[in-house]
């Protein structure tokens, strides 16, 4: 709050600190208090034309619920609950773009995220993840035309992932993944033979059921997993991660959780 202070005044030397903070007060008056003085702070720099400089954004986290349009060089953390497919846009004869949207909660409040261009590649590419922790530096925050606030990353913007996240069993929906799921191992061993695939190859493929406090599963780990997989004494109460895993329809009207070449296990526990 001081430095913000500090910045504001020394760039406009006809503003003092008790008129700034008088400034800060009646927009208070205005917004409710539902907002902390430093947020009102940087929204007030930002209507007087004042940049805070981004080391000193980087040290200033605020909350969800504390996110006003208008603010830009936002620093912010929470927890990813919803994730959409990218989509490309054309803006006259510029060249095509894309834009990727998320949903980020803390204990205050949620917010939707659009993230442009090269940062939808995170999203892209699965490297964000539903249940994951993350912090966005540089954010930018615009009313929404479905109303509320969006908090935008563009170009200068920022993701530092804080914590990986891992979704329950009953969360999982058939077209999911990359996903993080941890499971306790309910078969009595995990069925490994060599299958044939549909271009011929002849590989190793291991099954075995888990379930959570949501819900069962089955999981088919193909190949080197499978080849780890046969060298492990796992049995049945084992539990297991499974980072990077994917999801689709199975046999039996459920979903199964398989394997790609980006997929690994840990063992965390046994009986």
């Amino acid at each position: 709050m001081e430095e913000i202070i500090k910045i504001v005044t020394l760039a406009k030397p006809e503003i003092s600190k008790e008129d700034f903070l008088k400034m800060i007060k009646q927009k208070k008056k205005e917004l409710g208090n539902y907002f902390t003085d430093e947020a009102i702070a940087r929204v007030l720099a930002s209507e007087l034309g004042v940049k805070i400089p981004r080391e000193k954004e980087e040290k200033f986290e605020i909350s969800i619920r504390n996110i006003i349009a208008g603010l830009n060089d936002v620093t912010v953390s929470g927890r990813i609950v919803a994730i959409y497919p990218a989509q490309t846009f054309k803006r006259g004869f510029e060249r095509e773009g894309k834009i990727a949207r998320l949903v980020l909660s803390d204990e205050t409040g949620e917010v939707n995220v659009v993230l442009w261009n090269e940062k939808v590649d995170l999203v892209e590419r699965g490297i964000l993840k539903k249940g994951q922790k993350i912090r966005v530096l540089h954010g930018y925050v615009r009313e929404s035309f479905r109303g509320g606030v969006e908090l935008h990353i563009g170009e200068s913007g920022k993701i530092e992932i804080l914590e990986e996240g891992y979704l329950k069993i009953g969360e999982l929906r058939v077209g999911n993944g990359p996903i993080n799921v941890i499971g306790k191992i309910i078969s009595k061993k995990p069925f490994i033979r060599e299958v044939r695939t549909s271009r011929g190859e002849t590989v190793l493929l291991a099954s075995f059921e888990i379930e959570d406090e949501t819900g069962k599963a089955w999981v088919s780990m193909w190949r080197e997993l499978a080849k780890k997989l046969e060298k492990e004494n796992l049995e049945k109460g084992i539990t297991i991660k499974l980072k990077n895993f994917y999801v689709k329809k199975g046999f039996s009207g459920g979903i199964e959780i398989f394997s790609r070449r980006n997929s690994s296990y840990e063992i965390i526990s046994d009986n």
